[in-house]
């Protein structure tokens, strides 16, 4: 008797379903579609006036505390240089001395975005309430 020689039987290979293949890529397809429109925008929350005309209002300027953004970049507050990190500090100084204190934050249009919102969120975390945000030719 000689040595048989076994046979491997080739097994077959599992087959993948192809037929769900499209609907799970037509899913996918949709939810990136819609996922998007769902995420709110996040903005700066200001109140707005309403659309009613309002009757201009004369402010004494020892109320007013003027803060410009220039368009290189550097602050001045009432005309003199100034850090943002001091914004914070001399604005509710000069609330705590003065309720009636406006604060005028005036950018020039080429000024960085950036940087208004940042003196910005001094201005609001100074504890200022009356503030109104100008934009000009500096």
């Amino acid at each position: 008797m000689g040595i048989l020689a076994k046979r491997k039987r080739k097994r077959a290979m599992g087959e993948i379903p192809m037929a769900s293949t499209s609907d799970v890529a037509f899913l996918l397809l949709i939810f990136f579609i819609v996922m998007p429109m769902k995420q709110d925008e996040i903005g700066i929350s200001l109140v707005l006036p309403g659309k009613t005309a309002q009757p201009t209002v004369r402010i004494r300027q020892s109320n007013v505390a003027t803060i410009r953004v220039h368009a290189d970049h550097h602050l001045t507050l009432d005309n003199q240089p100034v850090r943002l990190s001091d914004i914070q500090d001399i604005i509710r100084r000069r609330v705590a001395e003065n309720d009636k204190t406006v604060v005028i934050l005036e950018t020039h249009p080429d000024a960085d975005y950036g940087m208004m919102i940042a003196c910005l969120d001094e201005v609001k975390l100074s504890g200022a309430r009356k503030f109104t945000l100008k934009t000009t030719q500096m």
